[in-house]
């Protein structure tokens, strides 16, 4: 396959004679490719979310360059240029340039070479730097003399043949930066119809081989950032200080082979990791330099091996013999592997519970464990894609079954099991008991289930605050099997709390049902070596209900701690802060049942207070979509601005235009993410009891507690009377919320849960 055209004419070159490789594809080809291409989107798009394109992916912005890509070659002159192209493209995102070593190459591509560079240098505003060996010398040699002249903190080695895809430089620099002990990071490097590479294995007699090497298709259990034994210097990411203090590449290998297997050992004998990235899709024209299987490279690859094992003879007896499967060479890297169970994939960027999830995961990846995940229901939406390649980009694996999970190995793999929420629970305790008996369990709450279903029955009959132990009390009449019995006591229950209500059938049945998550739930508690709740509400009633609180631990939403400082950097803009500001703003999933119900009694907020305030504008913001009837009300509502699903970086502009968050919940349990997402963008909230229970703020200084609709008007003219106090109490707020809820403070609890898990996992017992 063909897959450049000419690109350079007489020794210059228009920008329109340069076409992205793969668009030259054949379409039987493409095809092929498709999948692992799109791998490299998806996660591109959540890096471009989640960290801009002006903050580098997390390192220095103010390095200059950020990253030097070095490139050796020798003649090949147009498909150099192609390569600098598709590299040049990502240049607007980062300081890059590029250091170009020619190794004695023939007049006619030198002059090509350095007018592409010359052309792209002012296409994309780059520097470059041209070297040129007088004798060849090769790859080795080269790329350790365009090292020395690289001026940026990251070195990409790259091969001349090499071409990358869109977000692939993002995609390796992201993972050389958030991959705990990482020191090469790598990519999934694709042939003409096939997989080239995913990653290289060693084997314990100094042999190596390019892993899945003709597959079609990535293999799904390892479709993760993770640890390999090398990876192609074809294109690899390196801090430039770490490959200085190793010495660079050995130039004992001469002209190419075997060097790059010798960092990826280098690497590991000082501490660090050789890291694959799936996401990162380049395409490689193998056998450019020496040919396909030329005699020159048989005879170098030979004489190369056994310096390779002469050197590295002590720690090759720890790698595996010649003919181990792939997926093997790559379980000696997993160690303390856990697993979480979920009924969904996380999706950080829709909702606040994902969020939360996400940064218990980053703890986890942090702190050197391994994670898999185990969804009930794997199924993905295509608007989710994004956000579960991000995941995976950063090391999760993802399983798809739970009987390979859990019973697919002659030893439970796993050195604790994590179970969120009770129907989760429901669904694999058993398999658990029966593959990974002995195995600690910690169960995550998310939120007391009972409890918000019972505020949710007791609310349809009384308008107000329900309190846990009034939720409580209801649950409890499920007990039992007589009818009479359970409609006696939910009558007296509600006479107690001053309600009046019809006790039907189907009130009993659904109080039944209450009765029976509470005791799912406290049953998954007492088999827990320890429970994560999301308050001390959360905590207070489950020692109410008799669990001993030395098994709670508080792990409450979780925000990293830029988004913190982003929210203070505001506050501290006293000018940009008391500009004319109005209107109110509510975000939450609409999958969410008390958002749906708050939906009812936000309307009857908007239209109130536009009474006094009639530029007064109400915007919503949630992913899913809520029931037909209540949307097309919130469409045609002049005072409402229905904004479905944002971006960040919409919602944060969105944000700076509105006065205060509006927050009418009347049912619920668990703390809102949505209040904190108020503080960090430098707004004070008007809520009620349930919206604001277990946050940790204080009612007149942190926020404007309001249940009756009139509360509402009052809280928000007080704040659009005097910007200062919207300033005050949002200050307020964000002081408290960052205290509770910052990833550093998260960081200590759940050190707390590692430190005392062996211990506890002795009370494990199955029933």
């Amino acid at each position: 396959m063909k897959v450049l055209g000419p690109i350079c004419a007489n020794g210059s070159l228009r920008k329109s004679d340069v076409v992205p490789w793969h668009h030259r594809l054949g379409k039987t080809e493409f095809s092929v490719l498709k999948e692992n291409l799109k791998l490299g989107k998806d996660v591109r798009i959540v890096l471009d979310r989640k960290l801009g394109n002006k903050k580098n992916y997390g390192l220095d912005q103010n390095a200059d360059p950020l990253i030097s890509v070095v490139m050796p070659f020798h003649n090949q002159g147009q498909m150099t240029c192609q390569s600098v192209h598709e590299l040049a493209q990502d240049s607007v995102k980062f300081k890059m340039e590029f250091v170009v070593v020619d190794d004695e190459s023939y007049l006619e591509h030198v002059s090509m070479v350095k007018s592409c560079l010359k052309d792209m240098s002012a296409w994309y505003d780059f520097r470059y730097t041209y070297l040129r060996n007088d004798v060849s010398e090769g790859y080795s040699f080269s790329c350790n003399k365009g090292a020395e002249m690289a001026r940026g903190s990251v070195l990409l080695f790259a091969n001349n043949d090499m071409m990358v895809s869109n977000g692939a430089v993002g995609a390796l620099i992201n993972t050389l930066v958030t991959y705990p002990k990482a020191g090469i990071a790598g990519p999934l490097f694709l042939g003409q119809r096939d997989i080239q590479e995913f990653g290289g294995v060693i084997y314990n007699q100094a042999g190596a081989a390019n892993a899945f090497r003709g597959y079609t298709r990535v293999p799904k259990q390892l479709l993760m950032a993770h640890q390999v034994d090398y990876i192609s210097a074809a294109c690899i990411a390196v801090e430039k200080e770490i490959f200085v203090k190793l010495g660079g590449f050995d130039t004992a290998y001469g002209r190419g082979y075997y060097e790059d297997t010798d960092l990826a050992m280098a690497m590991r004998n000082v501490g660090l990791r050789v890291v694959l990235q799936p996401f990162a899709v380049v395409y490689h024209q193998e056998g450019n330099t020496f040919g396909a299987d030329s005699k020159e490279k048989r005879l170098l690859m030979s004489k190369n091996r056994q310096i390779f094992r002469e050197k590295w003879k002590d720690a090759l007896v720890h790698h595996m013999p010649e003919g181990t499967p792939f997926f093997a060479t790559r379980e000696r890297y997993i160690k303390n592997l856990i697993l979480w169970i979920d009924q969904v994939i996380p999706t950080p960027s829709y909702d606040s519970g994902s969020q939360r999830m996400w940064e218990i995961l980053r703890y986890f990846l942090n702190s050197d464990i391994q994670v898999d995940f185990l969804p009930i229901h794997y199924f993905v939406p295509q608007q989710w894609l994004a956000d579960v390649a991000y995941i995976r980009s950063r090391g999760i694996r993802l399983q798809p079954n739970r009987t390979e999970a859990l019973c697919g190995r002659a030893k439970c793999p796993y050195k604790a099991i994590f179970i969120a929420r009770p129907n989760t629970a429901e669904d694999v305790i058993g398999i658990i008991g029966r593959c990974c008996a002995g195995v600690p369990i910690v169960y995550d709450t998310v939120d007391l289930h009972f409890l918000r279903e019972s505020r949710e029955i007791l609310q349809q009959n009384r308008e107000g605050y329900v309190s846990p132990e009034e939720a409580i009390q209801l649950a409890l009449c499920g007990e039992g099997k007589d009818l009479d019995s359970k409609k006696e006591c939910i009558e007296k229950t509600m006479a107690h709390l001053d309600m009046e209500a019809h006790v039907t059938p189907d009130l009993v049945a659904n109080v039944t049902k209450v009765y029976k998550r509470l005791q799912s739930e406290l049953d998954i508690v007492t088999r827990s070596v320890m429970t994560l709740v999301m308050s001390d509400v959360e905590d207070h009633v489950l020692q109410l209900l008799g669990m001993p609180g030395s098994k709670m631990k508080i792990v409450s939403n979780i925000y990293p701690d830029e988004s913190i400082s982003v929210g203070q950097k505001l506050l501290q803009d006293e000018s940009s802060y008391l500009k004319r500001r109005h209107g109110g703003i509510f975000v939450g999933s609409f999958q969410h049942v008390p958002n749906v119900v708050a939906m009812r009694n936000l309307i009857l907020v908007t239209d109130t207070i536009r009474e006094h305030h009639s530029d007064f504008v109400m915007h919503i913001v949630g992913s899913h979509q809520p029931p037909e009837d209540l949307l097309k009300q919130l469409n045609h509502h002049k005072g409402i601005r229905f904004h479905g699903f944002m971006t960040d970086d919409d919602l944060t502009s969105l944000y700076a235009e509105v006065l205060c968050a509006i927050v009418p919940l009347s049912t619920g349990a668990g703390v809102k993410g949505k209040v904190a997402a108020a503080y960090f963008n430098g707004i004070p909230v008007i809520g009620s009891r349930i919206a604001l229970e277990g946050m940790g703020l204080s009612a007149d200084t942190d926020y404007f507690l309001a249940e009756e609709i009139q509360e509402y008007v009052r809280a928000y003219s007080e704040l659009r009377k005097d910007p200062h106090l919207a300033r005050q109490f949002a200050s307020n707020g964000l002081e408290k919320i960052a205290s509770r809820y910052s990833f550093s403070r998260a960081i200590q609890v759940l050190d707390e849960v590692f430190k005392n898990l062996n211990d506890l996992a002795r009370r494990l017992v199955f029933v």
